[in-house]
């Protein structure tokens, strides 16, 4: 994790601890619509708070980012011999899965990872 990749975990959770302060004197409240949880507020936590989460996931990312090009300049550099690489994904909008791999293993591993999910998640609520 490079610096600005923790740069924005810190702004994440003091945002995070705004929200909270928040919640706490009661100016922010929080709840769920179907499957989408909410956060709404009224004060300047609230507001603080939102902007520094947005703000970290930002930098969170363009962190990410300056990472892969810098690791990618050196694998290029270094003339490697050619990798495989097999990605699969599994995105859960609301309880509908959205998955796709490289290859039919990797989407089948996928598949079991979003019935994980939809098993942890439904355990949660009914919890």
């Amino acid at each position: 994790m490079n610096r600005v990749q923790t740069l924005a975990c810190f702004l994440i959770a003091f945002g995070i601890g705004l929200f909270l302060i928040g919640l706490a004197q009661g100016d922010v409240q929080t709840g769920i619509i179907v499957v989408f949880p909410f956060i709404m507020g009224t004060s300047a936590f609230a507001a603080a708070g939102m902007l520094l989460v947005f703000l970290g996931i930002i930098l969170f990312f363009y962190g990410r980012m300056k990472a892969y090009e810098s690791m990618h300049g050196q694998l290029s550099k270094e003339n490697t011999a050619h990798t495989s690489v097999k990605t699969g994904s599994v995105v859960l909008i609301g309880p509908i899965p959205i998955i796709w791999g490289s290859n039919w293993k990797i989407t089948l591993i996928m598949i079991l990872a979003a019935l994980l999910l939809l098993v942890i998640v439904t355990m949660i609520f009914l919890w």
